[in-house]
């Protein structure tokens, strides 16, 4: 089995000691969300691109949307330094669990880990640049680090073209970091390397993954 690698375990355990000790298997991290500063958990039955929108605006959180409304099992958009992670609860219990898990995932890794880089290297002045409160200074804008990090509002919703397909190859990057990112805070490799030989079957049975999901992280971990 291979090791995930030192970014998502960094990123795990700085969630964990933001958010306690983690729970019992099969996790769910809605119960653990809660008591996370700074992150709303919205659950939209029938979620779609425009219900998102309306959900959103809820908070006075703008979502730009320029692509045709379609069926998400999640999304994630920040604003502020806020984190709104978005679900539906009709899916099945097992979908839930990763959804919400690879939304909070976009949090940690996409939205959360970039604004406390350019916090650490610019200060917390320099996120009222990146929350789109003030233009930066000249020092701001010779900054490398701002041109990692979305200036003003952030949503993450998975682009796909006509045909489903995902539209570009940064996407699919991002998407495959939030899955590994997922994986290790749903069923930890520490935790999963008792059941070497056996891994799809204690994903889904012990972990609470779906079968998909569970299948993919196998062939993850031999690779």
């Amino acid at each position: 089995m291979t090791r995930p690698p030192v970014w998502v375990c960094e990123l795990a355990a700085r969630f964990w000691a933001v958010a306690g000790d983690p729970p019992e298997f099969p996790r769910d991290l809605r119960d653990v969300l809660a008591f996370v500063a700074g992150v709303h958990l919205v659950d939209v039955p029938h979620l779609t691109l425009a219900r998102a929108a309306g959900a959103l605006a809820r908070f006075g959180v703008p979502f730009d949307r320029t692509q045709p409304d379609r069926a998400l099992a999640g999304c994630f958009c920040g604003h502020r330094g806020r984190g709104y992670i978005l679900f539906d609860p009709l899916l099945s219990p097992a979908e839930v669990r990763f959804t919400v898990a690879h939304e909070t995932a976009h949090w940690l890794r996409d939205y959360d880990a970039k604004r406390r880089k350019v916090a650490k290297r610019l200060g917390a002045s320099a996120l009222e640049v990146l929350d789109g409160t003030r233009p930066p200074t000249s020092d701001e804008r010779f900054a490398g680090v701002l041109r990692e990090v979305p200036v003003g509002p952030f949503a993450h919703v998975l682009d796909r073209d006509r045909t489903g397909r995902v539209c570009s190859e940064g996407a699919r990057e991002s998407e495959d970091a939030a899955d590994r990112l997922a994986f290790e805070l749903l069923a930890p490799f520490d935790a999963l390397r008792p059941h070497l030989g056996n891994e799809v079957a204690a994903l889904t049975s012990v972990f609470g993954l779906p079968e998909r999901e569970a299948v993919r992280y196998a062939a993850a971990l031999g690779r």
